[in-house]
């Protein structure tokens, strides 16, 4: 296989492959979003509050950071002749994604909560703690990755981050992407699948309790979180390992074969953005 036939490969990935991705995520994200305004104007759901937010934050995603990556597979990409959309692609994509991420996991804990003996926790799981909780995340997100708007640039004709940089960028990466995100999803869904034991396993006189506070919507949320958790692991937390691993061999980069640095190009191209925004895609198309 010849260089040229790697870097048309991944031109195709970001053609029809990143094309798909859009077109699915549009149709996947709003139909979404219309089922679950139509589940809370029936009944209000903490859990549906935030899977909605995560949709609405998808779809904003995929309509603005992914179209703009799929202009610039035959164009010339604007992050690399605009500073101003150089940093909007990084900081304000870095913004959506952890939006999403967050929502995801608050909606672990909600469903943790929801299961618990304890009528304190219990009480975690109200549409009006949900609406504050989304409105903190809103307001607190665009201020932890501030530092990407700071440091990342236009250096030598292409968007990124400086040398110097690079390796607190790959650590942020790592625990906000790789680590955080993925411990806490599967922290909390194992212990919401605990609680769910243990109240399985309670004596008969208790089961219309149980069944009143788990009816069937509460057990469609919960496994459809849990595959949202699944797709997140499997797609996302390559991501920060492919970052620190650019890091590392930066050093050794005039070092590389041209071959080489063509099969890194298109791997990294697959972990992000091929399977970074498939996450943003799959939610609707589990519930299938």
């Amino acid at each position: 296989m010849s260089v040229s036939t790697i870097v048309n490969i991944q031109k195709n990935l970001g053609r029809y492959g990143l094309s798909t991705l859009i077109v699915l995520g549009n149709v996947g994200n709003i139909l979404t979003i219309l089922i679950f305004i139509r589940t809370l104007i029936k009944k209000s759901n903490s859990c549906t509050c935030y899977l909605l937010a995560a949709s609405i934050t998808n779809l904003i995603l995929i309509n603005t950071s992914l179209i703009s990556t799929v202009y610039g597979v035959d164009h010339v990409d604007p992050q690399h002749t605009s500073i101003v959309v150089c940093k909007l692609r990084w900081y304000g994509g870095q913004i959506l994604l952890m939006l999403s991420r967050s929502f995801m996991i608050a909606a672990c804990i909600d469903r943790w909560a929801l299961t618990s003996p304890h009528v304190k926790i219990r009480s975690f799981c109200r549409p009006k703690i949900a609406c504050n909780v989304i409105l903190c995340l809103i307001l607190i997100w665009p201020i932890i990755p501030v530092h990407m708007a700071i440091f990342i640039n236009n250096y030598s004709g292409r968007c990124g981050a400086p040398s110097y940089y690079a390796f607190a960028f790959s650590i942020y990466l790592f625990i906000f992407i790789g680590f955080l995100p993925p411990c806490l999803m599967i922290f909390f869904g194992v212990l919401a699948w605990h609680n769910l034991r243990q109240i399985r396993s309670r004596i008969a006189p208790r089961r219309n309790l149980t069944q009143t506070r788990f009816h069937k919507a509460d057990r469609d949320l919960m496994r459809m979180l849990a595959g949202e958790v699944l797709v997140y692991v499997v797609t996302t937390v390559v991501y920060p390992a492919n970052v620190l691993y650019g890091f590392i061999t930066t050093p050794i980069t005039q070092q590389k074969s041209e071959m080489r640095l063509a099969i890194e190009s298109l791997v990294g191209y697959i972990v992000s953005p091929l399977l970074n925004y498939i996450y943003c895609v799959a939610p609707f198309y589990g519930m299938i």
